[in-house]
């Protein structure tokens, strides 16, 4: 299945054209895209993989790699030559999960539910056709669902992306129909009737699924979760745990109704 996505890098390879948006900063996209390009737990990546992964000219990614070393928001290590995300991203990124009031209130409820049930329960928000995790919590009793704060996974075939689908309004789920049809292109019809299916399955139940979609391995559960502050973008929260563990019916009847009342303990007024 093909999993091109709409964001930093798409846009710095092939740039807006200067005469349709004169607003349109290609160099700050071309910087961003490289940071963007690391992914959560890996190693160190040379210039030659992050031209792969941005689509950019080596040369041109070289001189964004020095800049962004030089400006803090890389580090090179001494030995390979090789650069990770510097202190200044992590400054940054800080001040963005702060800006989030429903952390500190979700975080203490996150971390007893997933104590209680033994699953990785997740809070996350939109990026473009990905879901991003603001906060997470595993038990420490069995081996779960290893997803990170910063973790991206896709709306369409995971449950807390079917769950935040489900509890757009229908103009939202429209537009963001296109935005998907346009990364999935020929897969797409029959993404668009699961989610479809986990709409229904939400209006009927309260919650969304995915059985192994995201990951043979993964059982997850997911119920949508609007925002409690105003002027903040809606959520999402799951429940997750291994496919060694947890089966559909357990999830769908011993963790769906706490999930559901979880979200009803952060969000008062669901």
């Amino acid at each position: 299945m093909k999993n091109t996505s709409l964001d930093h890098a798409a846009l710095a390879a092939d740039p807006v054209d200067d005469d349709k948006d004169r607003l349109f900063v290609t160099a700050l996209a071309r910087g961003l895209a490289v940071l963007g390009a690391f992914r959560p737990g890996e190693a160190a990546l040379s210039n030659q993989e992050l031209a792969a992964r941005t689509g950019l000219p080596k040369s041109t990614v070289s001189r964004l790699t020095y800049t962004l070393t030089r400006l803090g928001y890389l580090a090179q290590e001494a030995d390979s030559g090789y650069y990770r995300l510097g202190l200044s991203v992590l400054a940054l990124g800080s001040v963005v999960l702060a800006s989030y009031d429903i952390r500190s209130i979700a975080a203490p409820l996150m971390r007893e539910f997933a104590i209680k049930h033994n699953v990785s329960v997740s809070l996350a928000m939109r990026e473009g056709t990905d879901m991003l995790y603001l906060e997470t919590c595993r038990s420490p009793a069995r081996v779960t669902v290893q997803l990170t704060v910063g973790s991206r996974v896709p709306i369409a075939t995971t449950a807390i992306g079917r769950a935040f689908y489900a509890g757009l309004t229908a103009h939202e789920r429209e537009s963001l129909d296109a935005q998907l049809a346009e990364r999935y292109q020929d897969d797409w019809p029959e993404l668009h009737k699961r989610l479809q299916q986990s709409l229904a399955q939400y209006r009927t139940c309260g919650y969304a699924v995915s059985w192994g979609e995201y990951g043979p391995e993964v059982m997850a559960i997911g119920v949508p979760l609007p925002s409690p502050t105003p002027g903040q973008p809606p959520f999402a929260l799951n429940a997750s745990g291994p496919s060694l563990l947890f089966t559909p019916s357990v999830l769908e009847h011993e963790i769906a109704p706490a999930l559901v009342d979880l979200a009803r303990s952060i969000v008062p007024t669901l």
